[in-house]
């Protein structure tokens, strides 16, 4: 049905075209939404093929320690084992995976040695998971236990050496200068300089990771069906580990993979090894799944740990000057895919201050941990989250109220498009009329009689030994990642200083479409989803593009192996870039069906115009509806009514970031940003914190759906709270992890996530085909930190300050002994 047919204003008989409805912009019901809550959706744990067998990982109980031996012998002998897998056999038939660094050699099953907990040491398939299960218990592995690293800034003293071939347990880091930060400090009336803690957190997905994979002996080739994320981007991960050709390895995604939030992108080593099983077993599927233990305990799957020290070169009137960083984050045993989450802060290293002279220093570090891989926001967190509780002290010590700080440094609006003094771009934004606006909200409902924040409650409140307060904060989304950048660390870091601008590439987004024979449109994506709603925006997008209805819009999604390599869905891109691709891929349909209307026709090509979901002669005489064009152009070895569009990334065409692309700075062309007023409650006495309720103004440019937008917004809130005070994957001394079930790893729920008050603005961003700016990581980047300078508000008073994340009760409540002594 076109919109012409449902009733839209669509234009006149002469062609003149008028208003249209655009269904972009508005809250269409999500088409994921209805398979999901019914029960339909599959997902890997639904799949199991006929004469599917299962793996199960005998994963070593030591953090560091030589293999001196497997004895196999017991799990062969039993009868329901149908095959045993060590890092012998692989070493024999397959390669290492590929690493985040040059120069390391990490097996998917430990070979000579493990360093972590939780590293898989061999793999049994049988008939089922259950058995599987009972056979691991019967190998034996002889270790030679060696001492663990376990402190970060310790390990970067080398004196026990993780990887040998290496060398060093600091594999990596790097200096960056910006302006003068120097003289800036020299310079500086007043420098503060305070060090902060961010903690070893994860996404933690409903669904865990899983795979199933089949070989096939007479094409000598594989079909995995993963909930890998970024299929076609690190697939290579899959197919160079089991030494075959990216053709010869089909990677399928479901539509529903259960969540993902980055966690998800280094979950190669179990595809590949049930890839290898399967060839073993002449191409016996087999199936594997984690459990939460081994989810949490040794998945692949953590992320940031980091250590900071932040310094501030201020002016007496708290002008910011100067700022300079230095980071060490704790990678884990091996500096997994993706290493570049020590870079992306540079998109926001002054977050949203003016702030010109900048030095950014990290050490990427190795420890007996699990590796890390990607979480929403990929590194922004923790370097936003240090930033700010640097405002507060520096706010303390000049006593100057933390707000007006903020304010006084804040990007002016007649600076936009603000080019940062790491090279990135803040494409648009009032952040001044931002953070006095939410502040007005929580003045006229908060500080007010009755209110969470009246004077007098907050006294009396202070007297049982409950401290209030809020804390007003603004925080920069970088979205809309470019991909050039993302090997810097695998890069001549000399060179870049000459490269040519011309040698930036940089990966499209892909889209395709045809009409069917009923005149609806089947659309294909090349990136996978993890829920973010890619189907229904794309139905919204391209039915406004042809004019039809978006129900009349169904969209799939590509193989690894069909679809070219795109980036996909990760770093707050896909938004922005279907935008591109529908628009694009929209107008070359269109230009195809006017030419099929003019062949049909015998006339000019100028003489058709498209109009609601067909084709028409300019005088109004004759129409071809979308069903009659795929008739006509039925059999046809190049038809027209299917097309493919590659958008390319929109920095391309965009000097501003012609140095950050030059030089691999991260390179991110959308700053949606939030201002947020967490009110918050300490009780002294216990050291917990209660959100009262959280106040945010939030602004990503164009929505394409308010709905998608407003969930993002919540969903990541409750990662941001969750990350602030409750999650931690810690360590003993010993390298044994603390956190493997979820008894241990508190994760938000409802008893602990509160009113939330979200106001939304829209500053559309020049950049993009819509205006739409990347907010699929946001709530998540900017909750945390404001979050903790509520909590520094709240405790004013006692000069506490929240140096550490998770702020949990223990460490508050410490933080208060110590004060009151």
């Amino acid at each position: 049905m076109s919109r012409a047919d449902a009733g839209a204003d669509t234009g006149s008989a002469s062609g003149e075209k008028t208003k249209r409805e655009s269904f972009t912009g508005t809250s269409v019901k999500r088409v994921e939404d209805h398979r999901i809550l019914t029960g339909q959706a599959e997902y890997i744990h639904d799949i199991t093929p006929e004469g599917c067998l299962h793996m199960a990982l005998l994963r070593t109980t030591h953090p560091h320690a030589h293999i001196e031996s497997v004895d196999t012998s017991k799990a062969e002998d039993h009868p329901d084992c149908a095959l045993v897998l060590t890092g012998e056999d692989l070493v024999e038939h397959y390669n290492p995976m590929p690493c985040g660094l040059e120069g390391f050699e990490e097996w998917s099953l430990a070979t000579d040695k493990v360093r972590f907990v939780g590293e898989p040491v061999a793999a049994v398939v049988a008939t089922d998971r259950y058995v599987a299960e009972d056979i691991v218990d019967l190998i034996r592995v002889e270790y030679d236990v060696l001492e663990p690293v376990v402190d970060s800034i310790e390990a970067c003293d080398d004196e026990i050496v993780i990887h040998e071939s290496v060398g060093t347990n600091v594999p990596d880091g790097e200096c960056l200068e910006f302006g003068d930060p120097e003289g800036a400090f020299e310079d500086a009336a007043h420098v503060v300089e305070r060090e902060y803690s961010w903690g070893r957190i994860s996404g933690v997905p409903l669904e865990t990771a899983g795979v199933v994979a089949t070989y096939d002996p007479d094409h000598d080739e594989f079909d995995v069906d993963c909930n890998i994320q970024l299929h076609t981007l690190v697939d290579d991960t899959i197919y160079e580990t089991l030494g075959y050709p990216p053709e010869k390895v089909r990677v399928n995604v479901p539509a529903d993979i259960g969540g993902s939030f980055g966690t998800k992108i280094a979950i190669h080593r179990y595809c590949s090894l049930a890839s290898m099983a399967s060839q073993h077993l002449d191409g016996t599927p087999v199936k594997f799944v984690e459990d939460r233990v081994e989810n949490l305990q040794g998945g692949d799957m953590h992320c940031t740990d980091r250590k900071y020290r932040v310094k501030l070169a201020l002016d007496d009137d708290g002008t910011v000057r100067g700022l300079d960083t230095w980071f060490v984050d704790d990678f884990g045993a091996f500096p997994r895919y993706p290493v570049n989450q020590a870079l992306k802060p540079l998109s926001v290293v002054s977050g949203a201050y003016d702030i010109r002279d900048v030095r950014y220093d990290y050490d990427l570090v190795l420890t007996n941990k699990t590796s890390q891989t990607a979480y929403r926001g990929f590194g922004v967190p923790p370097h936003l989250y240090a930033l700010e509780m640097a405002m507060d002290e520096a706010a303390r010590e000049l006593d100057i109220d933390p707000t007006a700080l903020r304010h006084k440094n804040l990007v002016q609006p007649d600076q936009m498009p603000y080019t940062i003094a790491s090279h990135n771009v803040y494409d648009s934004g009032d952040y001044p009329e931002a953070l006095d606006h939410i502040q007005d909200i929580v003045d006229e409902k908060e500080v007010c009689e009755g209110g969470l924040l009246d004077p007098a409650v907050v006294e009396a409140k202070r007297e049982e030994g409950k401290y209030r307060g809020v804390s007003y904060t603004l925080l920069i989304e970088p979205g809309v990642s470019g991909s050039d950048w993302t090997d810097r660390q695998r890069s001549d870091r000399d060179a870049l200083k000459v490269r040519d601008r011309d040698e930036v590439a940089e990966l499209p987004e892909h889209l395709r479409a045809e009409v069917r024979d009923d005149g609806t449109i089947q659309a294909w994506l090349a990136a996978d989803s993890s829920g973010q709603g890619h189907q229904t925006i794309v139905a919204q997008l391209l039915a406004d593009e042809l004019e039809i209805l978006p129900s009349d819009i169904d969209t799939g999604y590509l193989d690894s192996v069909t679809a070219p390599t795109v980036y996909g869905s990760a770093a707050s891109r896909m938004a922005v870039m279907l935008s591109g691709a529908a628009k694009g891929l929209g107008e070359k349909l269109k230009g195809n069906l006017r030419q099929l209307g003019a062949q049909e026709w015998g006339i000019d090509m100028d003489d058709v115009v498209y109009r609601d979901g067909g084709v028409e002669r300019a005088d109004g005489s004759d129409r071809l509806t979308l069903a009659d064009l795929a008739d006509i152009d039925g059999g046809i070895s190049d038809p027209k009514t299917r097309v493919s569009y590659d958008y390319q990334h929109p920095v391309t065409e965009l000097p501003e970031f012609d140095e950050a692309l030059r030089n691999k700075f991260p390179v991110y062309p959308t700053a949606a940003f939030a201002a947020n007023a967490p009110i918050v409650e300490v009780d002294t006495q216990t050291g917990q914190v209660e959100i009262l309720k959280f106040y945010s103004l939030r602004d990503c440019g164009t929505q394409l759906n308010p709905d998608i937008v407003e969930g993002q917004a919540q969903g990541g809130l409750a990662q941001g709270i969750g990350a602030a005070l409750l999650e931690e994957f810690g360590y003993d001394e010993s390298g044994q992890p603390q956190a493997v079930t979820f008894f241990d790893y508190l994760l938000p729920s409802v008893k602990n996530i509160p009113p939330l008050e979200l106001h939304h603005t829209e500053t559309p961003s020049p950049f993009t085909a819509t205006g739409a700016k990347g907010t699929g990581e946001g709530g998540m980047i900017d909750g945390p930190a404001a979050i903790a300078s509520s909590i520094n508000a709240a405790l004013e008073p006692l000069g506490i300050v929240a140096d550490e994340i998770p702020a949990t009760p223990d460490r508050l409540r410490r933080k208060v002994r110590e004060a009151q002594e």
